[in-house]
């Protein structure tokens, strides 16, 4: 594979090689025969193949159709693998529910775990594509360190923000464990980690409402506003940073942090996410 295939920088195309951290991944990630697989970038399909043998059944998705003859051939062997050349980002989610469907899949009661070593150039977006999915209970996904450490980051860091925040709220996440750069070929640049994250209950119960999206929510939309306005400029304090980014007074944004306890000087990594819905329910 080394000689016959050219690898894209443009697509983050960093092939795990060690067996045995794959085995650790799909071991940290607890899946079982009854559950349902996504795996996001399968590259040359040596994650996949670990998953197949434990999961009931994996969809996976690679950007490159140039990888498609090679992870084809790789998995030629497993009936319960499913293959699809998509960008993740550009995909209708309905097409992944009807593939899942043929395994049995019911909309009302199964939920998917994503299992992936995610193309880092997209990180984030599929993060935010993914924690706001109502299908989606779960996922054990390897990033880039610094990623990691961001999403499992502390108030009064300054690691700390908006996606740390972002995965906090749906989420319980936890780093799991360090991959170093010489487990992969091409060799990148830096290290990796694996990093478990288990959506809350609330926002994977889709029983009732299968149309229901929390992007059409509008506390969590004013949420997110007013933490992307603190974090706008993170070194200003967050009373100005608010102030100048919604167009709030001063004066009404001092007796809001007064009512919450909040003191005056403090900066947007001060707040935990819990500060952050407490003070968007005031503003």
């Amino acid at each position: 594979m080394k000689r016959k295939f050219k690898y894209k920088h443009s697509l983050g195309q960093n092939f795990l090689i060690d067996e045995f951290i794959l085995e650790d991944i799909v071991d940290a990630s607890g899946i079982n025969k009854n559950d349902y697989v996504f795996e996001i970038g399968a590259g040359n399909g040596a994650l996949t193949r670990c998953l197949l043998n434990r999961g009931k059944c994996v969809v996976a998705i690679e950007i490159d159709k140039r990888l498609m003859p090679l992870l084809k051939s790789n998995l030629k062997n497993y009936p319960n693998v499913i293959i699809l050349n998509n960008d993740f980002l550009k995909l209708n989610f309905d097409l992944i529910i009807e593939k899942f469907e043929k395994f049995g899949f019911d909309k009302r009661k199964n939920h998917i775990k994503i299992v992936s070593n995610l193309p880092y150039y997209i990180t984030s977006q599929i993060l935010n594509e993914t924690l706001t999915n109502p299908y989606i209970s779960e996922l054990t996904v390897m990033v880039q360190k610094e990623v990691a450490e961001r999403i499992v980051a502390k108030p009064n860091t300054k690691d700390f923000g908006i996606l740390t925040l972002s995965c906090n709220y749906f989420s319980i996440s936890e780093f799991l464990f360090i991959v170093t750069k010489n487990n992969f070929y091409p060799t990148p640049k830096v290290d990796s980690a694996v990093v478990k994250l288990v959506k809350y209950k609330k926002f994977i119960d889709v029983s009732n409402d299968l149309n229901f999206h929390i992007n059409d929510d509008e506390n969590y939309k004013k949420l997110f506003k007013t933490i992307k306005a603190g974090f706008l400029q993170r070194r200003k304090k967050l009373i100005n940073s608010l102030s100048n980014a919604l167009s709030k007074d001063k004066r009404d944004l001092s007796l809001i942090f007064q009512k919450l306890g909040f003191d005056e000087n403090i900066r947007a990594e001060n707040l935990s996410i819990l500060d952050y819905e407490k003070l968007s329910n005031l503003l």
